[in-house]
């Protein structure tokens, strides 16, 4: 009886399981009264199974429930957006460095184009531009250095371009092209629109006009040019030309000093890219080379001078 019992009671499905259990037990308890204990065990096994299958539900894994349910991975709302800022602030960097390289070459240019003009032209655009003496004094020197002077002049032209950096670009470019095509009227119109403040200390351009007036009709300035520049520019025959003067008696050791100094003034300005170096220093450094040379020059015994 209980082999025709068992498959009813361990049916698959738990609707008729549930109904016909509670039935078949009664019936059977009271046509067999000693088979009581069986029977209860089979209802416990019954319970167990039942709460097994529960308890295999409830344990599922995920992966096998039939859900829409899909994990999503956290992503940072604002991820994206902190990626685009530092390539901004990156493009921003390499931007300023760039321009800054491109406004040095512009300015470079400036002071070969002014270099280019007569002493006039010169003047005029310096007073237009509210530019300072040392423009002048240095566009004036590069003028008077010679086609075989390469290396000082290149120097020369960077010093320049570092003292230009700072000026109005849209108005040096205006001076400049109105001083190629020879524009009095632009170049009256500009005239007004800069102005320069100087004080009693402070040079002028007239004080360095006077100065250059000197120098022209000096005989012996472009021998202390030429002298300047060679050392300067660390030419061997200028070097031995000077250091091998015996006519005249002068301080050798000092000449060296000046020279050293001029170079370690420009040394330093190519290494820090001309930051914490006034280039009012390096002109009278020059200035003081030049000083000491011209008076050389004028010792010097008229048959023997160059």
């Amino acid at each position: 009886m209980a082999q025709l019992v068992k498959p009813l009671i361990r049916t698959q499905n738990p609707l008729i399981s549930s109904s016909c259990s509670s039935s078949i037990l009664r019936f059977l308890t009271t046509l067999f009264p000693h088979k009581s204990t069986y029977s209860s065990s089979i209802h416990n096994n019954h319970h167990q199974q039942r709460r097994r299958q529960l308890t295999s539900f409830i344990t599922l894994p995920l992966c096998n429930r039939k859900s829409d349910f899909k994990s999503h991975a956290l992503k940072l709302p604002d991820s994206t957006l902190l990626e685009g800022d530092e390539s901004d602030s990156a493009s921003d960097y390499n931007k300023s460095r760039n321009e800054k390289k491109r406004e040095a070459r512009k300015a470079v240019k400036w002071g070969m184009e002014l270099a280019t003009f007569s002493e006039a032209q010169i003047k005029r655009i310096v007073r237009i531009a509210s530019l300072e003496v040392e423009v002048y004094e240095a566009i004036m020197l590069v003028k008077r250095l010679g086609a075989d002077v390469r290396e000082g002049k290149r120097r020369q032209h960077n010093y320049i371009g570092r003292i230009l950096r700072n000026v109005d670009a849209e108005l040096m470019n205006a001076l400049i092209l109105a001083t190629k095509d020879g524009d009095m009227d632009t170049l009256e119109a500009l005239s007004g629109l800069a102005t320069k403040t100087v004080t009693e200390d402070e040079p002028t351009l007239e004080d360095s006009e006077s100065e250059e007036e000197e120098e022209e009709s000096d005989p012996y300035s472009d021998l202390a040019t030429r002298w300047c520049e060679g050392l300067m520019s660390k030419d061997s025959d200028i070097t031995n030309e000077v250091y091998s003067i015996h006519s005249v008696e002068f301080d050798r050791q000092e000449l060296r000093k000046l020279v050293r100094k001029v170079h370690s003034i420009e040394e330093r300005q190519l290494n820090s890219e001309n930051e914490g170096i006034s280039d009012k220093t390096l002109i009278g450094a020059r200035k003081s080379l030049f000083d000491f040379l011209h008076s050389l020059a004028k010792q010097m015994p008229s048959d023997l001078s160059y």
